[in-house]
């Protein structure tokens, strides 16, 4: 066979951390494709695969999901408005070059491999590869539709034909998509039978393709009447759409029943950058702490975390309204002589992750939890404790700095705490409420729920913290692993399904019972979740309760074609950006917004792009 230079490989094959050595490589250069015949280079080019998905999901799949109902923009994007129109982003753009770069990797290795491999290991690696690209290419379909690329050739070396985008329909992508997925699920083994983790399995591939079959049932919405991929689900071989969501509901009643997953008993735990191992994550992308072969570094820990040096001071206006301004988080404390001191809270810390101050929860987010629903607790952070500087937590974690109660606090209140800590006592500690981070003057008011102006103090999104970090508050370095798809899912499928089925209220709740057990200590305080009829907001505030912002919140509000109205419903403009016109989220979404803007750099790479190749609404300017 022709001995070709594979360069890309060179560049992506590193170690890929896991608990048993999972996916070790060795860099290589000038690597032919022979190597890649070999036991040893045919294990790495896999692996090359799997490192593309830590480029995906360091931060940028994260941000994809920003233009939504549950984030708002914090003080340092605070007038930024314009992830959704943006053309020249960066986050589509590296999301658009990660998957093509490993789509282009598989494509050269499934050459390689071959259509019918020799030996059961090579069909293992021909499965892993073929999820891979249904996986690179649904992301694909769902942000940039029609307008995407797809890759229908193998290079060996440069054919200026390589700068040519080629566009294919929604129904074409999704053609490719179920065969590579389905030769998944016949091909991959179980769960039982991999002991490398952060392999793919067959129950990874049954759970993503049952989020294939509802991404493709959201083409039946009457809103795509008209278009070509409307009803997609007939030009894909179902015959009804009862069909496609039985198939769905009995791929996650598979993943639920035949693999061995089962559900964390505390919902913190899953997000605990040491329960690596968790029977709740059907596949998590994983990371090490290990800085020689954490490259690129772990950003996930770093989303929806506030300023944790500030406390918030309430103030009543004149007019009745509230507001909050900002000071440092200090309080009067003794050192181990004995001797009083002021306790300085760092913005930055192992234990409470480092700031980064572009994205904070919405009201409507966390007030979509009843009070008893332990998730709230567990999602959103209210408790600050003493800490050190770039240190990690002491032993015995009991002095609190701050609380955040997850209510409204009165005037009274905040005095009472500011004058407990201006009195030196060196226990006393500072009282913040939700009515200084977010507009809660009049219920009624258009700006309810709006964020106040500072926007640098606010609840801090637990989940994504990673306290495994050893270095120091401001490492990029992280060890927590970004979890792709877990468990509940897959019982939020089964309820969504059965409604979908019309098969009765009680059907749903049943299904989404186990959720509810872990989320109250009492089944019967999840009554307060149940509605006179079952709706599709319902379903959204249910995926949104146990999932939020892990990953696929705009593919959800896509498929049910609800990001428009969730995004006017659920983020209010403020008064101040009112008053400053200043032009948001809700100022300017529109249907086009559910096709991303292709990336410009990718439009200045394609050579044979014209204007009618773009998705409208966009301003590209001239090409």
């Amino acid at each position: 066979m022709k001995k070709i230079n594979i360069y890309i490989f060179a560049l992506f094959l590193v170690f890929f951390y896991s608990c048993q050595d999972f996916l070790k490589e060795e860099s290589k250069s000038q690597m032919t494709e022979d190597y890649y015949e070999t036991e040893q280079g045919l294990y790495e080019g896999v692996s090359a695969v799997y490192t593309v998905c830590r480029d995906l999901y360091q931060h940028h799949m994260f941000r994809m999901d920003y233009y939504g109902d549950l984030f708002e923009n914090a003080s340092s994007m605070n007038n930024s408005y314009d992830q959704a129109e943006n053309v020249d982003w960066d986050s589509p753009n590296e999301v658009f070059e990660s998957i093509h770069r490993g789509i282009m990797i598989i494509n050269r290795l499934e050459y390689i491999i071959g259509e019918e491999p020799d030996d059961r290991v090579a069909e293992i690696y021909l499965a892993e590869l073929r999820f891979m690209r249904a996986h690179f290419y649904q992301i694909q379909v769902e942000f940039w539709g029609k307008y995407g690329h797809y890759q229908d050739k193998v290079y060996t070396e440069y054919d200026p034909e390589m700068l040519n985008i080629n566009q294919q329909s929604v129904e074409f992508f999704y053609t490719k998509i179920l065969e590579d997925i389905n030769y998944a699920i016949s091909k991959l083994p179980t769960k039982s039978e991999i002991s490398e983790i952060g392999r793919v399995s067959q129950g990874t591939a049954k759970a993503l393709k049952a989020r294939h079959l509802l991404a493709i049932a959201g083409y039946s919405h009457s809103e795509y009447s008209g278009q070509p991929e409307y009803n997609l689900y007939s030009k894909l071989g179902y015959s009804s759409l009862d069909d496609l969501y039985i198939e769905t509901k009995n791929l996650a009643l598979s993943v639920i029943n035949d693999y061995g997953y089962k559900m964390e008993q505390d919902y913190s735990k899953v997000f605990d950058a040491y329960n690596k191992t968790s029977d709740e994550v059907i596949w998590a992308v994983q990371w090490t702490t290990d800085k020689l072969f954490n490259d690129p570094p772990n950003y996930i820990h770093r989303p929806a975390v506030g300023r944790t040096s500030e406390t918030l001071i309430l103030h009543k206006n004149n007019d009745g309204t509230s507001t909050a301004s900002t000071q440092q988080l200090v309080v009067p404390r003794l050192n181990d002589a004995g001797v009083k001191f002021n306790y300085v809270m760092p913005s930055h810390s192992m234990y409470y992750g480092r700031e980064y101050r572009h994205v904070m929860p919405t009201f409507h987010w966390i007030m979509m939890y009843d009070d008893k629903d332990k998730r709230q607790e567990a999602t959103f952070e209210t408790l600050y404790l003493k800490v050190d500087d770039d240190k990690a937590a002491p032993f015995n974690m009991t002095d609190t700095v701050l609380y955040m109660p997850l209510r409204a606090i009165t005037p009274e209140e905040d005095k009472k705490h500011r004058d407990w800590v201006a009195s030196g006592d060196p226990k006393a500690y500072f009282l913040d409420g939700l009515n200084e981070v977010y507009d809660m003057d009049d219920p009624d008011s258009e700006y309810y729920g709006g964020p106040l102006k500072h926007r640098s103090k606010y609840y801090s999104v637990k989940k994504f913290y990673d306290r495994s970090r050893t270095e120091m508050g401001k490492q990029e370095e992280g060890n927590a692993n970004s979890i792709i798809i877990r468990l509940p899912e897959m019982y939020l499928i089964v309820a969504e399904c059965n409604w979908r089925l019309n098969l009765g209220d009680a059907a749903v709740y049943e299904a989404l019972k186990p959720i509810w057990e872990r989320a109250f200590d009492d089944i019967n305080d999840a009554q307060v979740y149940r509605q006179e009829a079952i709706d599709v907001d319902f379903i959204i505030d249910e995926y949104q309760r146990e999932l939020g912002m892990e990953h696929n919140n705009f593919n959800l509000l896509k498929r049910t074609r609800k990001l428009v109205d969730r995004i006017k419903k659920n983020n209010p403009k403020s008064r101040e950006e009112t008053a400053d016109n200043v032009q948001r989220w809700r100022d300017y979404v529109n249907d086009n917004h559910y096709i991303k803007p292709l990336p410009l750099d990718q439009i200045n790479n394609f050579k044979n792009i014209t204007q009618d190749m773009l998705p409208p609404g966009y301003d590209y300017g001239s090409l």
